[in-house]
């Protein structure tokens, strides 16, 4: 009996370690997640249905930057936080799996050009996309109020300007749009050097005396009805050292295959020159525009630097991915171009499904820009608020956000099952430990007084046989 009961013990012990032991494994497990899971926490959940329009997006200033070899869709997100200038980690599901394991490809890119951001997406299954939750969500404000009725004024300007020491710079704010017309343009110095001088006009600025550093100006603008929307502009004066990389790098096609016209400086005749870019891994001599070009170069002379090309693979793969953009210039935001005309033309609001008007500047622009009503609907027919990705994100987010709580629950009421059937193997160990301690107890005084008479009246009854039966 005896032995059962600590062979019983004995594996109500056992048990007890190994729960200890796994917690502790548990514990020490989250303890090397917590890098993934800060990582995680700074995405947005993948989004389903939607793949980047590669060359879309790299015509506006996007930027390719790897494309890692990883099996999760967790290690791409890890990937793109390990990366400084990665904000979008676009994951190509294995038909059949799940939304996170077995992927097939995973590509990391930096959709911020000028501070905006310039990614494009198309409708498409099979893949899955992680932004930086602080990118998407000014992304997703300034879609908000570009789509509503009497909607605040949208400050546009160039976000980001580099420029030589001593130059003056142009702060231009024509570019800002209102549904009912702008009637106040105001230029603020949030930080940088304060000797600058600034000769404001009507919708822009002229800076003057500029030095080596940063400057961050602030536009405010105004509508008919007092709404008021703001942006922020950076200003780098470039030092000698940024020099060297914005204008005396040598220009860079890259090994990529696709056609994109840029531009570069070249300081053998000092003049901003255009040249065919691949599509990734550029260098920073590499403008969108000539006047960003000349802006940042202005006279500048030296001897150009030699630089290695990178070999990078999945560049190319993800521009071979089949996109079907026939009607993504739907959803763009209506764009007035950096010229001053005022013409009339209409765009197509995805939210309304409708056309309406705008005021284009005459120049540059995107192709959601339609001289008549008629040929504006039929070339955007069908297009919804669905086709955006923005909308669409907010609606998975909202569905995974509840399957995260569920998740949450059941993990909870797991873990209090688990102490509760803790609880009571302990207690069943301690009272078996008690009851076999009760048994197993010594004599009591009572019991020793007993046995003593006892054995005092068998002696006694020994000597007196011994002497009356011992022979003479």
């Amino acid at each position: 009996m005896l032995p059962r009961r600590l062979h019983v013990q004995a594996g109500l012990l056992l048990q007890l370690v190994a729960a200890a032991l796994v917690a502790v494994g548990q514990e020490e497990a989250a303890e090397g997640e917590s890098f993934g899971d800060r990582c995680q926490a700074h995405f947005t959940a993948g989004l389903p249905e939607f793949v980047l329009d590669t060359d879309a997006s790299v015509e506006n200033g996007a930027t390719f930057l790897s494309s890692p070899s990883v099996e999760r869709g967790r290690d791409c997100v890890r990937a793109c936080c390990k990366h400084p200038q990665c904000n979008l980690a676009l994951v190509e599901k294995v038909p059949g799996g799940d939304e996170e394991d077995g992927i097939h490809s995973c590509f990391l890119l930096d959709c911020l050009y000028e501070q905006a951001f310039v990614c494009k997406f198309a409708r498409k299954d099979g893949f899955l996309n992680y932004v930086k939750k602080d990118v998407y969500e000014a992304y997703v404000a300034m879609r908000g109020k570009g789509h509503r009725d009497d909607r605040p004024p949208v400050a546009r300007a160039w976000m980001e300007m580099k420029v030589q020491p001593n130059e003056p710079v142009t702060l231009r704010g024509s570019e800002s749009f209102d549904d009912h017309g702008i009637v106040n343009y105001e230029w603020t110095l949030l930080s940088g050097d304060d000797s600058l001088v600034m000769e404001k006009e009507t919708d822009h600025v002229v800076v003057t005396n500029l030095q080596e550093g940063t400057y961050i100006f602030q536009l405010t603008v105004t509508d008919t009805s007092g709404q008021k929307g703001s942006t922020n502009i950076t200003v780098t004066v470039l030092n000698a050292e940024q020099t060297v990389e914005h204008c005396l790098a040598p220009y860079k096609v890259g090994r990529c295959r696709a056609s994109f016209p840029r531009w570069y400086y070249n300081p053998e005749t000092q003049q901003c020159q255009e040249f065919t870019f691949g599509g990734c891994k550029p260098n920073k001599n590499n403008y969108i525009r000539e006047e960003e070009c000349k802006l940042a170069c202005k006279n500048v002379q030296g001897a150009v630097e030699k630089r290695n090309e990178p070999d990078v693979q999945g560049f190319n793969r993800l521009r071979n991915i089949n996109v079907t953009t026939s009607q993504s210039h739907c959803v763009d935001m209506p764009d007035t171009g950096r010229c001053d005309d005022s013409i009339p033309r209409w765009y197509y609001n995805p939210f309304a499904q409708k056309c309406r008007r705008f005021t284009y500047g005459g120049c540059e622009g995107n192709k959601n820009n339609f001289e008549e009503e008629e040929v504006c609907m039929k070339s955007c027919e069908g297009v919804t608020k669905e086709d955006l990705i923005g909308q669409r994100w907010s609606t998975y987010e909202a569905r995974q956000a509840g399957l995260s709580s569920f998740e949450t629950a059941i993990a909870v009421l797991l873990a209090v099952c688990i102490m509760i059937v803790l609880a009571i193997l302990g207690y069943f160990f301690l009272k078996n430990r008690k009851t076999y301690r009760r048994r197993r107890q010594p004599a009591t005084a009572a019991n020793s007084t007993l046995s003593s008479v006892l054995s005092t009246t068998e002696d006694t009854e020994h000597l007196v046989y011994n002497s009356t039966t011992k022979p003479i």
